[in-house]
């Protein structure tokens, strides 16, 4: 009996257990939804007021509370608290009606079984009573009834609350994942939810570092809805109470951009808008402390002597160029403040050379030294906290030396032949890296020097051009002196360099020599082209004339319809042409002043001094006429400013003013035409003379050109077969001979041309120019000439000797007939002188005749060609080609005007040789030796050249061209 009472009592116990963990699991399952509804009310608060971390961290504490508090609350109900057996003994009949109240009678029956207040017959009848009950109950589930299946029904339910609550979370997962962080990591980085997005895309939320003292540029773009001013926000690392906040620049689609500069610490950045609703999350900025180099300055102090200011220049880090024994001082600036820092010059294998570089501001170190040798400089810096530099600062340096000065005779260049009468412009040149003290000009006479011309430089004076003049025939020289010019130079130097320009040597020639000269290089042409440019000149000033006068007629035109305003205006334009006709005038003067000297005293032919009468005529009216129009223009300029008054300009001035224009052209105008009928046009006649003189000129060229040839070739005349040698040098002969044949042809036709240009005024001359060209062509010279140079080409020597000496001999029959009397004479241009032109020839014919420019007046013709001669190195040379400079007062028209100008070689040019100068170099200065050059070198080296090495040469060439008779 007790067993079963045991066993039914436990049952009851163990059905009492298994009804509290099912109230237990129910009422956790029924508290989930209110702890969802607290999160999603947490979350909404957060995005609603943006809580702060310590009030995140409060309720988020508060939840886990409670939350523990729900779980403590349900593991009491399901596993600590127990219900009295009656409790459960009614809730298991109220399950199953089939139990009735067993249950409870059978736990009565058991406490009264058990009262010993009871008597002992109730107490039998009620334990009899219990083992009833028992045996019927034995068989009953109780512990399954007690679950009721609401665990299950609530299960489900929450899983609904769970969907719902997950479906929120997806349906909003941005503020979701916001605010997990926010609540998950209080105090992170996890800015609030807000409808404006603000992210730092540069530098990014990795964070940059940047050197000490810079800054960099922090840009935001937003998404969402568009802020109208963002600002950021930046505090140093753990010391958010220091922030400084400063407004951004709206870059439009860019973003909002910032420059945080002058950074010095480690700072944190964000962004946020005005009231702050908006955030971004925070970048951080690190600071290099290893001091950077940012300037750098180099002060270079040159020596005293050279008078150069010192200057401060900044130094990028390449070659320093300092002259020796200059200070070179530097200055680095670095983004940190330095302690100290040192200049390491290393040259060649020497031990480096330490500059200390000393504190002279709070970011800056300076150090200076002597340059002394060329090297390498290395720097290295040190800031206050003793952290030296990293990068390699290095640089190279450059000594440079004090070289001699470089010095020449710009004018003359080199030896020359000077007239007697001549001018010589001396030019010296001379120039040196840091200034020239003195110079000096050494004049010799035949190898004895005299004083030198010295002079002295003050101040710094780098380059120099001195002029000197000197008279020719002032100097007690001789024709056949020869005149020795050099200069010398030095520097200011402390140890003096001294350099000499090249040696010229001058010989000193007649003034008739140099005529001769410029009568072999010229003809009547050119003293036609010098005459003519006086026409032109003066031609110049009738159109300048002209125009003052169109412009008074305009103006009178203009004054006459014009009311007082406008005529203020005309007036100004009257007085422009009042200084136009003044200065006018005075061209005239000038002109008239250069017509009286055109002439030379010993002019190259002797008609110019009857030409000199026709132009001091002509200048004496010209200078008449620029008088009168002068005086009568003052005359109105007077008129119309009188002592009182206003300007008083009239339309009967404007017509006086024009009359005296005109009156001018017409005077200028018959001026110009008696300067070219009488100077001009004489000369342009005898040009006709002249041409036929140089035709037979050429054709005893030719002749002797012809007798090199056949000379030459009697060397290659002999029996059996022409060595390969021997053909190699018909070859080059045939091409001599073929010139030859060539200006033979040439020549025929320009003899006719010549004959027909000269026929009017010198029919004589004329007839014997045509007899000539019919002789050459009768006698088949160029056909003889040809067939020479086919033989020649073709490499037979005895044929080429034959045909070749066979026009020699008819040239040399015509040459002798020709020097018998059948040439052009002076009587015919004598006459023509003195009956027609009314002037007296004197030797004009001779002088003429000893042109060899061949070819048109004016033009280059057969003949003309420089070079080595038509019969080779040695041969005689068809045209003179000779180089010499010779200098003297031959003046030579300019392209434009008449502007003289002295002549060099050939009577031509100012300074410049005519028709090229390839005379001898004469050499360079010289140069004291011992230097080390490094940025240049002087050009300055001795000569010894000259005029001297070829006197044998040009002492023949002059007494040919002097003592040449007539042909």
């Amino acid at each position: 009996m007790l067993t079963d009472m045991q066993t039914i009592l436990e049952r009851l116990q163990a059905a009492d257990r298994a009804h509290q963990k099912e109230m237990g699991g129910r009422f956790l399952l029924r508290c989930v939804k209110h702890v969802c509804a607290l999160v999603l009310g947490l979350f909404v608060l957060d995005v609603l007021l943006h809580l702060a971390a310590g009030w995140r961290l409060g309720l988020l504490i508060a939840v886990v509370v409670l939350l523990l508090l729900v779980l403590g609350v349900g593991w009491h109900l399901a596993y600590v608290r127990r219900n009295r057996l009656e409790h459960i003994a009614r809730f298991l009949e109220a399950r199953d009606p089939e139990l009735g109240s067993r249950l409870i009678n059978l736990l009565q029956l058991k406490s009264q079984s058990e009262d010993p207040s009871l008597a002992p017959l109730t107490r039998a009848l009620a334990r009899q009573a219990v083992e009833t009950y028992g045996v019927e109950l034995g068989s009953t589930p109780l512990e399954r009834l007690a679950w009721t299946g609401a665990l299950r029904t609530q299960l489900i339910r929450t899983a609904w609350v769970l969907a719902g609550f997950a479906s929120v979370l997806a349906a909003f997962y941005r503020v979701t994942a916001v605010e997990l962080a926010r609540f998950a990591d209080p105090f992170g980085d996890h800015p609030p939810y807000s409808f404006t997005r603000l992210d730092i895309v540069e530098p990014g939320l990795t964070g940059t570092n940047i050197l000490y003292g810079k800054g960099t540029v922090i840009r935001v773009k937003t998404s969402g809805h568009q802020p109208k001013e963002v600002y950021l926000t930046s505090f140093p690392a753990g010391h958010p109470e220091q922030s400084t906040t400063v407004p951004m620049f709206d870059k439009g689609r860019v973003g909002f951009d910032q420059m945080l500069g002058n950074v010095r610490e480690e700072l944190m950045v964000y962004a946020h808008t005005k009231d702050r609703v908006s955030l971004s999350k925070k970048t951080r900025i690190g600071v290099v402390l290893t001091p950077q180099l940012e300037n750098g300055f180099v002060r270079i102090t040159p020596p005293p002597y050279t008078g150069i200011k010192p200057e401060e220049q900044a130094y990028a880090f390449k070659s320093v160029h300092a002259l020796e024994g200059s200070e070179v001082r530097f200055r680095m600036q670095s983004n940190r403040p330095l302690r100290d820092g040192v200049l390491e010059l290393i040259t060649g294998d020497q031990t480096p050379q330490r500059v200390a570089l000393t504190n002279s501001a709070p970011n800056e170190v300076m150090g200076s030294f002597a340059a002394k040798e060329s090297g390498r400089m290395r720097f290295t810096l040190t800031d206050i906290a003793g952290l030296p530099s990293q990068a390699d600062y290095e640089g190279a340096l450059t000594v440079t030396h004090d070289l001699p000065p470089e010095i020449r005779l710009a004018e003359p260049e080199r030896d020359a032949f000077v007239a007697m009468d001549f001018t010589l412009k001396v030019r010296v040149e001379a120039n040196d890296d840091y200034g020239l003290r003195t110079t000096r000009l050494h004049r010799g006479l035949n190898g004895l020097y005299s004083v030198p011309h010295t002079s002295v430089y003050e101040g710094v004076v780098r380059n120099i051009s001195e002029m000197t003049e000197l008279k020719i025939g002032e100097l007690g020289v001789e024709p056949g002196d020869v005149i020795s010019l050099f200069a010398e130079a030095v520097d200011t130097a402390p140890t003096p360099h001294i350099a000499r320009s090249q040696i010229v040597r001058l010989k000193v020639i007649s003034v008739e020599s140099y005529n001769d000269f410029v009568r072999e290089q010229s003809d009547l042409s050119d003293t036609q082209a010098k005459y003519q440019s006086l026409v032109d000149d003066l031609q110049e000033r009738v159109e300048e004339q002209r125009k003052i006068g169109e412009a008074l007629k305009t103006l009178k035109e203009q004054f006459a319809k014009a009311d007082a305003t406008q005529r203020e205006a005309l007036t100004r334009e009257f007085d422009g042409l009042l200084a136009k006709q003044s200065e006018l005038n005075q061209k005239l003067q000038t002109q008239a002043g250069k017509m009286d000297s055109f002439v030379r005293e010993n002019p190259v032919y002797d008609v110019e001094k009857e030409l000199e009468k026709a132009l001091h005529e002509q200048a004496e009216s010209i200078r008449r006429s620029a008088s009168t129009n002068n005086a009568a223009a003052s005359d109105i300029s007077k008129r119309s400013s009188p002592p009182t008054g206003p300007r008083q300009v009239s339309p009967e001035m404007l017509d006086r003013l024009k009359r005296e224009s005109d009156d001018q052209i017409a005077r200028l105008a018959g001026a110009e035409k008696e300067t070219e009928k009488r100077v001009v046009e004489p000369l342009q006649d005898m040009s006709a003379m002249q041409e036929l003189l140089k035709d037979f000129n050429q054709f005893e060229a030719l002749y002797r050109a012809q007798q090199e040839i056949a000379s030459q070739a009697e060397a290659y005349s002999h029996t059996g077969a022409t060595s390969r040698e021997d053909q190699l040098a018909l070859k080059e002969l045939a091409a001599t001979e073929k010139q030859v044949e060539e200006l033979l042809e040439a020549l025929v036709d320009k003899l006719k041309d010549d004959a027909k240009a000269a026929e009017q005024h010198f029919p004589k001359a004329a007839k014997s120019g045509q007899d000539l060209a019919d002789k050459i062509k009768e006698q088949r010279m160029p056909p003889l000439a040809r067939d020479a140079t086919g033989q020649m080409l073709a490499g037979r020597g005895e044929e080429s000797f034959r045909t070749a000496d066979r026009l020699r001999s008819e040239m040399e029959r015509l040459f002798g007939e020709c020097k018998g009397g059948n040439c052009p004479n002076g009587d015919e241009l004598d006459q023509y002188l003195k009956l027609q032109r009314s002037m007296q020839p004197g030797n004009s014919f001779s002088q003429m005749a000893r042109s060899r420019k061949f070819g048109q007046a004016g033009k280059p013709g057969p003949g003309s060609e420089k070079g080595d001669g038509m019969a080779g190195n040695s041969g005689y040379a068809v045209a003179d080609g000779s180089k010499l400079d010779v200098m003297g007062n031959e003046f030579a028209p300019s392209r434009n005007s008449a502007t003289a100008k002295q002549s060099s070689r050939m009577g031509k040019g100012a300074g410049a040789l005519a028709g090229g100068g390839s005379g001898r170099d004469s050499g360079s200065p010289d140069v004291i030796k011992g230097l080390n050059p490094i940025n240049r070198q002087s050009g300055a080296v001795n000569s010894e050249a000259g005029v001297e090495e070829y006197s044998d040469v040009v002492e023949g060439y002059f007494k040919a061209i002097t003592t040449k008779g007539k042909p």
